[in-house]
């Protein structure tokens, strides 16, 4: 007899408790995804995931300079001011 072990999680953005791991979803496709067993559907989560902070380069010419993503701020001043910070 094998049975499937069942792990309780809740979601991580909108905190939605009872939800378990689709282990079917798992065997065919790689990738976890969590599944509502009260609606015997995938969790949807109405929360939408934050926007990317966006930073001004403090290197770059403050005339022309344009809002990038604050996590490749290090990349960019490597790659185009030939720095590292």
């Amino acid at each position: 007899m094998i049975s499937k072990l069942i792990i309780m999680a809740k979601c991580s953005k909108c905190n939605t408790p009872d939800l378990t791991y689709d282990q079917t979803y798992f065997e065919n496709t790689g990738q976890w995804r969590l599944w509502n067993p009260a609606k015997e559907q995938p969790h949807i989560c109405p929360k939408k995931p934050d926007p990317p902070r966006m930073i001004f380069c403090p290197q770059c010419d403050a005339q022309t300079r344009k809002l990038i993503r604050a996590d490749t701020l290090q990349e960019h001043i490597k790659k185009h001011h030939l720095g590292f910070y």
